[in-house]
This record gives structure tokens, C-alpha cells and sequence, in this order.
């Protein structure tokens, strides 16, 4: 195993964040600040996660843009069917849930810069994951939360967070290239094959508010469209990107 700097695809600029500070706070303050452009990737110290976040200047509108939350989530769950255990079963939960053998392993979530108007093209969108390898260092273990794991007790002891960024890295780059050669099909199709609810009842967290009803499926737009007792409704994805990240790890 080695903790080395990740090497990246040339069209990303690896940059290192403390491990007390979280890639998407300090990526989020740095666009904010002018600081960062397209393609620089701001990757976590720590050890016990892999966790990154990219820099993304988009050319088309927010609603369309927001695409690259479940585009980053099929990249992960391409790289680590990749490098880790033919036994290692990933789903997703949306917005931007990832699980390992049903129970939560990471996320991925979004920043835009500035403001969150769905038909407008922003400067900035940052996408980022964040994925436990091992035990915490709070000393917090799976068994404390049946809910969650990590991915060193699911079978993948040999992977560490150099292997999984350059990993979700090189993926994540393939994938935009098709996104941007064919658009989101594809990406909607891998996502919607490794949905954890598909076709169950769920509740969300969305705008603030819960959201009961049947998951149905993801629009062309990658938002949720469930069933309720008041009928069909869409979950648009812009909506669940944020416009004020913290730093804070």
C-alpha cells in the first residue's frame, strides 16, 4: 500500500489538502476567491479516506451541468469494480449516496459558483467524493452504525487512497469525455442499473423538507421521480448542490 501523491490524467492539476480540511470546502473557497480553474483537483491527506474534489468550468446551464453528480458516481463505481473484489456489490442512493454491499461507504456531493439558477451557465462547479477506507480515526467502527462501513472490511484491504483517486480519477475523465461526445444516456443508464431503491419506497431529504412516496426512476436530468400521495413529482438535481461549502473536514 502506499499513501504517495495520486498521479493523475495530464488534464487534471493535483493539489494536496491537510487532512483536517475537506477538498470541497477548500475548493469551494478557492473558486470563490478566484484562486482555482478547470481541471485542478484538490485531493485529502488522510488516509483512512479517499476523498477529492474537481474543479469544473461548465459550458452549459446549471440543470444540465448538475449531470455530473451521477456521471462522478458511475465513474466511482466503474474504478473501484476495477481495481477492488469481484464480490464488492456498489449501489447508489440519490442524490449522491454511494453504498458498498448495502451499507453506506461514501458520498458525492456539489458546489456551484455563483448562484444556482437552473438555465444559467455558471463559472464554477466543483464535484467531489468522499469514501471510507478504514477505520476512522475517532475510533468509530461499522459495527457502531449498522448503517455504514468501510471499504477495507468489505473485502478490499488492499486498496488505499492513492489507488482509489487515480482510479475514480481516470474513470471520472472517460466519462466526461463521453458525457460531452454523447451525452447523458449512458450515464443514466449505469447509474440507474446500480440504484439501491429502485422501485421501493423511499423517503428524501429535499429542499429542506421529506419526500414520501415510489422511487420511479431518474429524468433526463438525473433528478428523482418518485410517486406520491399527491401524485408524480421530480426532484430536480440542481437543487441538491450547494451554494456554501465549509472547509472543515
Amino acid at each position: 500500500m502506499t499513501t504517495d501523491a495520486p498521479e493523475l490524467p495530464p488534464a487534471f492539476n493535483g493539489m494536496l489538502v491537510p487532512p483536517d480540511i475537506a477538498p470541497i470546502g477548500a475548493a469551494a473557497e478557492g473558486v470563490a476567491a478566484g484562486r482555482l480553474s478547470a481541471g485542478d483537483v484538490l485531493w485529502s491527506a488522510r488516509d483512512d479516506r479517499a476523498s477529492a474534489a474537481f474543479v469544473l468550468e461548465p459550458d452549459v446551464p446549471l440543470e444540465r451541468a448538475a449531470e455530473m453528480l451521477p456521471v462522478l458516481m458511475v465513474a466511482i463505481g466503474d474504478a473501484l469494480g476495477a481495481i477492488g473484489p469481484p464480490n464488492l456489490a456498489l449501489t447508489f442512493r440519490w442524490p449522491g449516496t454511494i453504498l458498498a454491499n448495502g451499507a453506506v461507504a461514501g458520498e458525492v456531493q456539489a458546489f456551484v459558483w455563483p448562484g444556482r439558477a437552473p438555465e444559467e451557465i455558471p463559472d464554477f462547479l466543483v464535484v467531489a467524493f468522499d469514501i471510507a477506507l478504514t477505520e476512522s480515526a475517532d475510533g468509530s467502527e461499522p459495527g457502531h452504525d449498522l448503517g455504514s462501513t468501510y471499504l477495507h472490511v468489505e473485502g478490499c484491504g488492499d486498496l488505499d487512497r492513492t489507488m482509489v483517486i487515480e482510479a475514480v480519477a481516470r474513470h471520472f475523465l472517460s466519462w466526461i469525455d463521453g458525457w460531452q461526445q454523447d451525452g447523458f444516456g449512458a450515464a443514466h443508464a449505469s447509474w440507474t442499473g446500480r440504484a439501491h431503491d429502485r422501485n421501493a419506497d423511499v423517503t428524501v431529504d429535499f429542499s429542506g423538507r421529506q419526500v414520501h412516496g415510489k422511487w420511479l426512476g431518474l429524468d433526463e436530468n438525473g433528478g428523482l421521480l418518485v410517486k406520491t400521495a399527491n401524485g408524480g413529482q421530480t426532484l430536480a438535481l440542481y437543487e441538491t448542490i450547494g451554494e456554501n461549502e465549509k472547509a472543515d473536514a
